[in-house]
């Protein structure tokens, strides 16, 4: 090891600017955050090439002297704290002083700013060192320019996803803003396109009619000691929407995702509903000084606050849902093992009110290539015998691998179906970016998409081997999916396969006539792994004989 030394304020800057620009997005939150604690009344965000080559922030806040804009550019440098007291009582967003000089280190950053109407003054930074400062004529308040963002550290710029990527965590993280902040307007530019604005609202309910397009239903409104909740749950959609605002502060907390997770989903696994939640609370009560980002954060008794939250959002999903079954996981034996799993569906069959096999064919039924086949269980599985024993195979699952297979041409060829009435469809800045960067991919596929203006896509035909009728619901759930990289590490074509496969299969609970059901466990046998679903699920569960006989009594 060599001798211990001072790290020069270049390596310095570096290393801050690791943990706390770590993509575009990163950089807007910062900078839109100086914007806010400004107080700012109007905030313009612009972009170039989904924020890798230009961002651009401006607003009509307070401003700075020319002093204080080459004081702001140095490390720990704030406005907002002066001692270590203030740290337990914080009210504003940025307050570590490590933004602006962090995002300096990895770009070319331009500062502009004005405490009042032609006192302007222009500090040019290029990766970290300071070129200079003049003055310049502009109103009050501030902008900065933040130009070829990891130019010089490309290890860092490889990193980050496609543009259509990085741009929606920026359409996300505005929309989000927005909610936490209805009074002040918001405008976003990408590539000279307008891609959303809002106005000043008076009410974060307003603010969301902006955001959504629609009138979202009343809020959640309570009030428990010194917390103060008001929450808008909204219909689920694939993206699994959750916006979380501690103090007017995004946050993407685990303890808080956890909670809020676990409530949204039923006992199903299914989702049940998107949220936008912003939680009041005193300051000296949250610790928001946990990482460098300032995303995460510490509660002074979190159990008041999850058993709040659990509690309010419980009862709120009860009336929109219905109270939810409570299931319990089976007893242990009496050798204190969990029964096997041939126990447990046998045991679910014995207890079950409908019989294990309504559709009990006769002998001379031709059989599957799996087997004989005897009937439905519940209308979610598919009964079949054969010298070994007893097979259950999962309809959705099984359907959604003979669909993957098919999209995949892995079956034969799966020819587009042009639509006799084309759907209309409308997505997000960010998804409709997405899907005009990747329209020949699609087509590829068989999607075929025709982007429009004011955020529209025209859908014009889908694969033969998926449904018409459910167009808008395939096509939009796949963007969304696509959009999240719900299958990553796979390629373009298996990904917008698998997303397609999962959402056209047949559902559980649906009946099969027997002739629909031999024909696909027929399809199944054909597939080149028919024993897993696209996200690795199984496909099916034998039950031998033997283990059969054996839990019923008839052998040792």
């Amino acid at each position: 090891m060599g001798r211990i030394r001072l790290l020069p304020d270049s390596v310095i800057n570096q290393i801050a600017a690791g943990e706390v620009v770590e993509r575009p997005a990163s950089v807007v939150k910062e900078l839109v955050e100086n914007a806010l604690d400004a107080q700012a009344q109007t905030i313009t965000v612009r972009l170039a090439e989904g924020g890798r080559e230009l961002i651009q922030v401006e607003d009509d806040g307070c401003g700075m002297d020319a002093d204080d804009a080459l004081l702001a550019l140095e490390r720990h440098a704030t406005s907002k704290i002066a001692s270590a007291e203030d740290l337990e009582r914080l009210q504003t967003l940025g307050f570590r002083g490590e933004a602006l000089p962090s995002i300096a280190a990895v770009s070319e950053l331009t500062l502009e700013t004005a405490p009042a109407p032609g006192e302007g003054s222009r500090v040019r930074v290029r990766f970290g060192r300071v070129l200079g400062q003049e003055p310049c004529g502009r109103p009050r308040g501030t902008k900065v320019t933040v130009e070829h963002l990891f130019a010089r550290t490309p290890a860092r710029r490889k990193f980050l996803r496609s543009e259509a990527t990085e741009l929606r965590y920026i359409v996300e993280l505005i929309q989000g803003f927005a909610f936490a902040y209805p009074q002040v307007a918001f405008t976003l530019w990408h590539d000279g396109r307008k891609l959303a604005h809002f106005s000043p609202a008076s009410s974060r309910a307003e603010r969301l009619f902006q955001i959504l397009g629609k009138n979202p239903e009343p809020p959640i409104v309570t009030q428990r000691g010194l917390l103060r909740l008001e929450a808008f749950l909204l219909p689920p959609t694939p993206a699994r929407h959750v916006v979380v605002a501690v103090n007017q502060r995004l946050v993407k907390d685990r303890l808080l995702s956890g909670t809020l997770s676990r409530l949204l989903r039923s006992v199903k696994g299914e989702w049940q509903a998107d949220l936008f939640l912003h939680l009041e609370l005193p300051p000296q009560e949250v610790d928001f000084n946990v990482h460098p980002a300032k995303t995460e954060l510490r509660f002074a008794n979190p159990g008041a606050v999850t058993s709040f939250l659990a509690e309010t959002l419980a009862s709120a999903l009860a009336k929109q849902h219905g109270a939810q079954p409570v299931r319990l996981p089976s007893p242990p034996t009496s050798s204190g093992h969990q029964p096997t799993l041939a126990f447990q569906v046998a045991e679910a069959a014995r207890t079950a009110e409908v019989t294990p096999t309504p559709q009990v064919l006769p002998q001379s039924r031709p059989t599957t290539p799996w087997g004989r086949y005897l009937g439905q269980y519940r209308h979610t599985y598919l009964l079949v015998e054969d010298e070994e024993g007893l097979k259950l195979v999962d309809q959705h699952v099984a359907h959604e691998r003979v669909l993957y297979e098919k999209l995949l041409g892995n079956l034969g060829p799966s020819p587009a179906q042009a639509l006799l009435l084309p759907e209309i469809l409308t997505v997000s800045p960010a998804v409709h970016a997405l899907a005009s960067e990747h329209l020949q991919e699609l087509a590829e596929l068989g999607v075929q998409l025709e982007p429009l203006s004011g955020g529209a896509l025209r859908v014009c035909a889908l694969p033969q081997a998926v449904s018409a009728g459910q167009a808008q619901e395939l096509v939009l759930g796949l963007l969304e999916d696509l959009a999240q990289d719900a299958f990553p590490g796979r390629s373009w074509k298996e990904k917008t396969a698998a997303s397609l496969a999962c959402r056209a299969a047949i559902k559980k609970n649906t009946p099969l006539a027997a002739l629909q059901a031999e024909q696909l466990l027929a399809d199944l046998a054909r597939c080149q792994d028919p024993y897993r679903c696209p996200h690795g699920r199984p496909v099916l569960l034998t039950l031998p004989h033997a283990e059969i006989e054996r839990r019923i009594g008839r052998r040792n």
